[in-house]
């Protein structure tokens, strides 16, 4: 899920997951992993009762259950009921920024076949990833780090498109208003100065926060996790997505440019007008000087 446009870490450790029922470990903090935008934590196996509540809960018993959470507003979960993560997520929005709301982040689910005997050569196989689900021979430390990259990316980009439309509707309203009147009015203005601002932040957090353009440690240090992630990163369409919203980013920056030349015009008219007054008023007051009124004027008579 994308909850936030940024998650404090430190405080989701040290608040959240610190001997919270959440954790259930007794422990003071579940078994976790920092990365260079995340923190994962462990958690113990989920003690479901029931076949009933297997099904309603989507959680397998006796596998250790995950959560990564990203700086940038991302959280993935691993083998965690439906009714836990509303609790977490409850939890890590109170130190979160820019939190959205219930209902309306964006999500993205996708499955995990755990398969014990898988071989070797089946390991480091093209053949580990599926249109629906990814096959891994277990469920640790390594793949949740790789997988929940992907998945964090993928609703990240989500939400910066979903943004960026916005972003152009406001753009195209604006384009709407010059086209009948020629002007821009000074409230569209400042609404313009917005929407290149927040263009700009997406553009970085794309590339300096989500990291769409880099390659996870784990990958690249293993060739068996390296298939996961690439074939993911390849099922999800994550570079050609990329791509799509910075196309966008660029149409914004073009329409901005357009919309800048029509404020610095009407900038330069404003001026022009000035100095013709004051050039108008220089004028008269010649006149006046040389025709002798002024010194009458002056002298009250």
């Amino acid at each position: 899920l994308f909850v936030a446009s940024t998650i404090d870490l430190v405080s989701v450790l040290s608040k959240v997951f610190a001997g919270s029922v959440i954790d259930g470990s007794g422990s003071s903090h579940p078994v976790h992993r920092f990365g260079k935008t995340s923190v994962t934590f462990q958690l113990p196996p989920s003690s479901v009762s029931s076949a009933t509540d297997m099904a309603l809960s989507s959680v397998s018993p006796g596998i250790d259950r995950y959560v990564t959470i990203f700086r940038y507003g991302s959280v993935v979960f691993f083998n965690v009921s439906w009714k836990e993560q509303r609790e977490i997520i409850a939890e890590i929005k109170k130190y979160s920024k820019d939190s959205i709301s219930i209902g309306f982040e964006q999500r993205e689910k996708y499955e995990i076949a755990i398969k014990p005997c898988m071989t070797e050569a089946e390991i480091e196989s093209d053949d580990v990833i599926k249109g629906d689900y990814a096959r891994v021979a277990q469920l640790n430390m390594n793949n949740v780090a790789v997988i929940s990259t992907i998945m964090s990316q993928t609703v990240a980009l989500d939400s910066y498109n979903v943004t960026v439309e916005e972003l152009l509707a406001a753009l195209e309203q604006i384009n709407e208003n010059v086209k009948k009147t020629g002007r821009i009015a000074n409230d569209e203005k400042e609404a313009l100065f917005k929407v290149v601002a927040q263009s700009n932040s997406i553009f970085n957090d794309m590339l300096t926060k989500v990291r769409v353009k880099e390659r996870s440690d784990t990958a690249w240090n293993y060739a068996q996790y390296d298939r996961v992630y690439e074939g993911m990163k390849e099922e999800f369409e994550v570079d050609e997505r990329f791509s799509h919203v910075v196309f966008k980013l660029n149409l914004i920056q073009q329409n901005a440019k357009f919309f800048l030349d029509v404020l610095h015009n009407q900038k330069s008219n404003t001026l022009e007008w000035i100095i013709i007054v004051l050039i108008g008023f220089e004028c008269g007051l010649m006149l006046m000087d040389m025709s002798g009124l002024g010194t009458m004027l002056l002298s009250g008579s």
